[in-house]
């Protein structure tokens, strides 16, 4: 982890920490947002994805497959490839292999011991982290595919393996927020390659969250309140579906509890002042604040089960 990376994580955690402990509220967003205007660029890197997608896909996988099929567990061997090849540009190799990891939760193929093994691999730096600084990178395939991942042992833990401790979920937690907040790739399907959509799997393991009954209410304001912050200053488009995640995470979040839905439209009203004061909107970024704000406000009045104040809020100022 970079030093800013590493300073970042810190100053974040302690944002989450003091809204647990009830001793910020109001001004939440303003200080994550004051943070991700910190979020710096790098100088793009070189990326060095698995470099035997074919043999792999040729000769590992259907032997995998047919096995997950037969119910037979897989070697230790067989699943570490699988797990290596999430970071894979192929879109084959790469979808598959989540798809293998995702049959071999749901058949119970797999144990207790493992799943927290492939939780704390997933959590790495190196991973979550992998060239997010940088302008767009492949490794935006590895971020991508570790969330997803992530989701799906959330939600395996939560239908019965029982593996993650109150202190993993926080973990999760705080690490997953950073990711957002220094997240800037927007793109969604990316020719051959698949899909990257990081705004689409970062809600949605969100969303998973939401689930939770143990976590707490400042827990679930901390994690919405990063996602719009970040969401808001994105200065590329989100339109291949991303915005009707985000949309559904916020209303299924909103319904819980009233207070979810007066933060949200505290934060809103915020939101709407600071787009009337850009100005100078001249460059196609400029613009994109503009529209992936109505994107998303157009999402949420059509997502079932949107509360009635928040969905009268949004029909009176936008429509």
């Amino acid at each position: 982890m970079t030093e800013s990376i590493a300073s970042l994580g810190s100053q974040l955690a302690k944002l989450h920490q003091r809204v647990d402990n009830a001793e910020i509220f109001q001004s939440l967003y303003h200080r994550v947002g004051a943070l991700t205007e910190q979020v710096p660029i790098q100088k793009k890197t070189s990326y060095a994805p698995p470099a035997d997608d074919r043999i792999f896909i040729r000769q590992a996988l259907p032997v995998i497959e047919a096995q997950i099929k037969a119910q037979h567990p897989l070697d230790q061997d067989q699943m570490q490839s699988l797990i290596y090849h999430l970071a894979s540009v192929s879109r084959s190799a790469r979808e598959r292999s989540r798809q293998a990891i995702n049959d071999l939760l749901a058949d119970q193929l797999i144990d207790p011991t493992e799943t927290a093994g492939w939780t704390d691999y997933l959590l790495q730096d190196e991973i979550l982290y992998a060239h997010v600084l940088e302008p767009k990178n492949q490794a935006v395939f590895l971020r991508s595919s570790a969330v997803s991942m992530l989701r799906s042992l959330l939600m395996a833990d939560r239908y019965g393996y029982f593996f993650l401790t109150d202190e993993d979920l926080q973990k999760i937690i705080d690490k997953i927020a950073l990711l957002v907040l220094l997240e800037k790739d927007t793109r969604g399907f990316v020719g051959r390659q698949g899909w990257a959509h990081m705004f689409y799997e970062l809600p949605s393991l969100f969303n998973e969250l939401t689930e939770r009954n143990e976590l707490l209410r400042g827990d679930h304001i901390f994690m919405m309140t990063v996602l719009l912050e970040r969401y808001r200053r994105l200065k590329t488009p989100l339109e291949m579906g991303e915005q009707n995640e985000v949309a559904d995470y916020l209303a299924r979040l909103m319904k819980r509890h009233r207070l979810y839905q007066d933060y949200f439209l505290m934060e809103l009203r915020n939101w709407r002042q600071w787009l009337d004061q850009q100005e100078n909107v001249v460059n196609e970024g400029d613009w994109h604040l503009f529209f992936n704000y109505q994107r998303l406000m157009n999402a949420l009045l059509i997502t079932k089960d949107l509360p009635l104040k928040v969905a009268s809020e949004i029909y009176k100022k936008e429509i």
